[in-house]
Order: C-alpha cells, then structure tokens, then sequence
C-alpha cells in the first residue's frame, strides 16, 4: 500500500499531545510513509486577492510568523526523516478580516454561510493554493475536510463547512455542490500543481457521504478520475465504533481510497486501559453481524492504503503521554506491519511487532497477546450493551446511545432510552450479566500479567499492569452503577424496584470508584482518569452525567416505599 500516513489530531484548543508520533522518525520505523499535519491554510495572506487585508495588526503578524516558522519546521523534519508531508484542511476557513472585506461576495444571501456556489469562493481559494504551493513547494498533498470547521487554535479565522449537513440543504443540492466543490480541488490541485489531494468523506453519521453507499457514487461518479485524487474512508460504518458495520462505500466507484482507522480510540479509553483494535479492523469484529475487515479488501485495485490517527480524536482525557501510549502503539504499528505485507496474518504481524518492537520474548508475546485479546471483550462488554445494540433498527446509530466518551460518563439523558428498551425487551438481567462479564475479564486479564517472566522490561511491565488495574477498576465501578441505574431508572419511572439491591449496588460503587480514584497513588504511570458529570464543548457547563443519574437513585431511596 503505497499511502501509509499518520496524523495526531491534537485537541483542538488544548495543549499538544507528547508523544512519540510526533517524531518523523519514529513514524518512518513503525512503517508509515507519510505524515500529516493541521492549518497551513490558516497562514496564508490571500494577498494575491486582498492585499493589504491579513494580517492587519502587529499581533496578527507575530502570529502568522510564529506559525510559519513552526510549518517550516514541521516540514523540513519529515523530508528529513524520508516522509511525504500532508497538511489536513478544514473548509471552508479564512480570515476573519478577508470575510469582513468580502463577505458579501463570499456568503450564501440566505443562509449568510461561505459558499461554494458563489464564484468569489472558489477564486479565493484558486488563490489560496497558488500562495500555498508557492511558499512550501515541499508539501506533497492535501488532506480536506468538509464538514467541521474547529477554530480553537487559529485566533484570527472564522468559517463553516463547505457543504451544510443541514435538513433544510436538500439531498439533490449536497451532491451538487459536493461535485462542484471536487472538480474545482481536483483542477487547482491535482492538475494545476501536480500535488496529491485526498478527500475525506468525513462525517459521523450513515446517510451522508462516507457511508451512504447511493451518496458516495453520485458524488464521486460525477468526478472524473485522477492520479493523485484519492478519497479517504473510515472502515467503520457511523464513527470508530463498536457494534456498527463494516463501511458499505469502501473499494467502490471508481477512485482510490485510503481507509481510515483510530488507535487511539475516542469511545474506549483512548489507550488509558488495553484495548487492542487492530484484529478487529484487520479481520472484521465479531459483534458484526457480517464480520469483515481489511482481510476482505485487501486485494481491491482501489484500496491505495491508509491513513491513520494514532493519536487524538474527540476532547479532552483520558490522557496518556509517550511513556504510556503502548496501546495506541501497537495498534498504529500492527497496522503498519500489516499494511506493508497483507498477505501475512494478523497474528504473525503481531508476534513480530511484540518481539521486534518491544523486545518481548516468545513465551512474554504469548502472554502479550492474551492481554491484547482478552482486552477486545472487556471493553466492548463494558462500555455496550449488546440487547440494545444488537436490536433491529431503521439507520445505524451510536452504540449504547454514546453514554461513554473520551473521559466523561453521561446519565439518563443518554441511557434513559437504553434502559426502557431493556425494560420492554425483558433485557435487564442479560445487560447485567454483561456488566459482570466484563468485570470478570478484566480480573482474568490482571491474572494475566502474573505470567510474565522475570525478564520482561520493568518500564514495559510496569506499563502494562498499570494499564490494566486501570480497566479492571473503571470497569468494576461501571458494573456496580448499571446495577443500581437500572432498577433506578425502573422506580423513576413509577416501577418497581429492589431498593435493598440497589442500595447495596451504590454502596459497591462508592468503593468500586475510590479505589478507582486512588489509582495515580499507587501507579503513578496510569492516564488521566474519568469523570462523572456528562459532555459538553469547551465553552459550555457540562450536564450532571452519572454522578446526577446516581444522585437521582439516592434521593428516590430516601423517599419511602408506597405501600
């Protein structure tokens, strides 16, 4: 596969990640031949447009200096280590000054959104490219992205996606102004500089482009084909989810593609507790109800390679650094290795990867493996439900109604839905058994790492364990809480309820979670842990998530039984 490209998606507005990723040369020996990175077109001045207009103040200068500086330093550290560079771009973004200038030629009437319907957009980025190319030759392609435009680290920029998801943007007009949008890229990029564009069908959701199969061919037939246009697709169906297909668009049409895939995965701990994915992308999980993966694709004449995250992806925590990112590493460097060779096994690309990347011993991989393995039931018994997910539903959606995600725990605004459907389904005792399931797993793996002999690395081991103890604490609290969510939500809703096995259900969980909160004590090395209150973006006040939802259930057993 010709494009193996690694991207950290830093979040947005917060520090950057430490790690070894973002090293070219590390990259280069895990196997990768490319390296992307974000916002060149943040430092631009569109002065062969609007001269004069960006930068307008000494703070904005400083800033678009400091920026290109950094740019050019990211730039001359991958062609250093032998890696083609990427820039991934959000569209549509630019300058605050040049929409105040030009809005009115820029913006949409009706909506007041930039739009690529009206000529002026187009000709400012035909003059965007120009600058871009012109000043850092040495980029190789783009990465574009239509559908989130995140300003938190580009003071100066505002925008909106180029093409609005919105209901109130007809079908028959996305796809139009998808292929408008393409063939002008496919022009000003491929052809008029000779540089690679890759596409990606972004979005989280399966009635648009990257996974509505009937949306993806009208779109991409419309475009014509070229050597360096190349879309990008996620192998999963809705986002880097458990419980949800295989993606139906990928090794259609009539262009290449780059698959995309997560390591560090944003709905399952994000490398805080062993979560080994990298099997399951390979040979398809086993919760799909037509298990397939790459394995099936692999010989596809359209399948050009792929990109991966190995870092980032959501907000916030859990958060790891490169002394404890293990398990966002091997799946990036199990990807890799496969990609390189896909004729071999995921097993035997596994086994190398133990024993050559981490000078691990065979019976020490063996062990290794166990974990990895034992790690892809845990979290998914842990965090899923399978009754709720597995039922017959009219579009795909969010596993468990996406009650966990990066380190937040929601309450029943997201598992109220769950829980009825359990109610009216008689799933209450399987949803629970599953809990302890996962507790149980989690235990066995702990055992697990008993096995290891003396002569495993101390960091290593050391990393591993604390990883762990991490899964097995945050799980056993999660179990206790389902069993004392469950009946709650039952008695909230006017039902019955054992109150004396929920209130022995809080009381495990209160043990259960200070344990979990005692975990940086005693394993210094461990991630960032959870929190309890719910999601919500930067800038705005979270909901009360679980610890509101457990809040509820003790106030409900304070009342008094009705007799």
């Amino acid at each position: 596969m010709d494009f193996r490209i690694d991207m950290i998606h830093h979040n947005p507005g917060e520090p950057a990640f430490d790690s070894a990723f973002s090293d070219p040369g590390y990259l280069k020996a895990c196997g990768y031949t490319g390296q992307a990175f974000k916002h060149i077109n943040t430092v631009l001045t569109f002065e062969a447009v609007a001269p004069g207009v960006f930068p307008g103040t000494v703070e904005e200068a400083r800033w678009l200096e400091d920026s290109r500086a950094r740019i050019r330093g990211e730039i001359a550290d991958a062609k250093a280590a032998g890696l083609s560079v990427f820039y991934h771009i959000d569209l549509f973004v630019l300058p605050r000054r040049i929409l105040e200038r030009f809005g009115d030629r820029l913006r949409d009437p009706d909506t007041g959104r930039v739009s690529v319907d009206q000529p002026f957009t187009l000709e400012l980025h035909r003059a965007m490219f120009e600058e871009l190319f012109r000043d850092f030759p040495e980029v190789d392609g783009l990465i574009i992205r239509v559908g989130e435009t995140y300003l938190f680290d580009t003071p100066y920029h505002a925008g909106n996606g180029a093409v609005h998801y919105s209901t109130d943007n007809p079908e028959e007009n996305k796809v139009r102004q998808f292929v408008r949008l393409l063939n002008f890229l496919r022009e000003a990029v491929c052809e008029k500089h000779g540089k690679i564009l890759i596409h990606r069908t972004w979005d989280t959701w399966p009635n648009r482009f990257h996974a509505n199969l009937d949306f993806y061919l009208r779109v991409t037939d419309a475009v014509p084909p070229h050597p360096k246009l190349i879309f990008s697709v996620k192998h999963t169906q809705v986002d880097f989810h458990r419980w949800v297909e295989f993606n139906p668009c990928l090794m259609r049409g009539n262009h290449p593609q780059v698959v995309e895939v997560q390591c560090q995965r944003e709905y399952e701990g994000k490398g805080a507790y062993p979560n080994y994915i990298a099997r399951g992308v390979i040979e398809g999980f086993p919760e799909q109800r037509e298990p397939k993966g790459l394995r099936d694709i692999q010989d596809d004449p359209l399948f050009a390679g792929m990109y991966t995250w190995s870092r980032g992806g959501g907000w916030y925590g859990p958060a790891v650094d490169r002394h404890n990112e293990l398990w966002c590493d091997l799946n990036a460097r199990v990807l890799m290795q496969w990609a390189r060779d896909p004729a071999r096994s995921e097993e035997a690309v596994f086994m190398e990867v133990a024993k050559e990347g981490y000078g691990i011993s065979t019976r020490d991989a063996e062990v290794f493996r166990r974990i990895a393995l034992g790690s892809c039931k845990a979290v998914l018994k842990g965090k899923c439900c399978e009754v709720y997910d597995r039922r017959e539903k009219e579009h795909p959606g969010y596993p468990t109604n996406q009650w966990m995600r990066d380190d937040v725990l929601q309450g029943f605004e997201r598992l109220g839905p769950v829980f009825d459907y359990l109610l009216e389904a008689g799933g209450v005792e399987e949803a629970l058994r599953e809990k302890a399931e996962s507790a149980s797993r989690w235990r066995a793996m702990r055992e697990d790492c008993q096995g290891f002999s003396p002569g495993l690395d101390a960091n290593l081991r050391q990393v591993i364990l604390t990883s762990v103890e991490h899964g097995l604490r945050f799980f056993t609290a999660i179990e206790a809480a389902w069993r004392a969510l469950l009946p709650g939500w039952c008695l909230k809703q006017g039902g019955g309820a054992d109150r004396g096995a929920m209130e022995r259900a809080l009381c495990d969980f209160d043990r259960a979670w200070a344990r979990y909160e005692a975990l940086p004590e005693e394993y210094p090395r461990c991630a960032s842990l959870y929190r309890l209150h719910g999601w919500a973006w930067p800038d705005q006040t979270p909901p009360p998530g679980l610890s509101g939802a457990l809040d509820e259930i003790r106030s409900l057993l304070r009342e008094p039984a009705a007799v």
